[in-house]
């Protein structure tokens, strides 16, 4: 187990040490149209731990199963439609507990699957509708 997470943990540090290497393509965008610029790997990295490390009440650097449940418990259709299911997607080591690790591991795959066309920007048109 403690294998995995090493090896999770040494594919993110690549992925993002590849992602912030990268010199972009194309010039760079008028400040007015922040917008459409998208977001970068380093970035969506950082929003997405943010916003799952919220459910960390006792500030330990990880997300127990309880914390993660009393949270979505708390914030009824703001996240994933079964958070058990997510927890135990997120959880690589099923160890009971989110890290930050595990959640960057995660977020990095979803990333790769929404960067349509492979410019290491996600843009809005890139990503998927939500219902309302």
């Amino acid at each position: 187990m403690a294998k995995s997470v090493v090896c999770l943990a040494l594919a993110t540090f690549v992925a993002v040490t590849a992602a912030s290497a990268q010199t972009p393509t194309t010039a760079p965008l008028p400040t007015g149209d922040r917008a459409s610029a998208g977001v970068d790997l380093a970035t969506f990295l950082t929003r997405n731990r943010t916003r799952m490390m919220r459910a960390d009440t006792d500030h330990d650097g990880r997300v127990s199963r309880a914390e993660w449940s009393a949270w979505w418990e708390a914030h009824p259709g703001k996240g994933p439609y079964d958070p058990a299911g997510r927890f135990r997607a997120i959880d690589a080591d099923a160890d009971g507990f989110l890290t930050a690790v595990e959640i960057d591991a995660v977020s990095t795959k979803r990333f790769v699957r929404l960067d349509a066309d492979h410019d290491r920007r996600v843009v809005r048109a890139e990503r998927p509708c939500r219902a309302k």
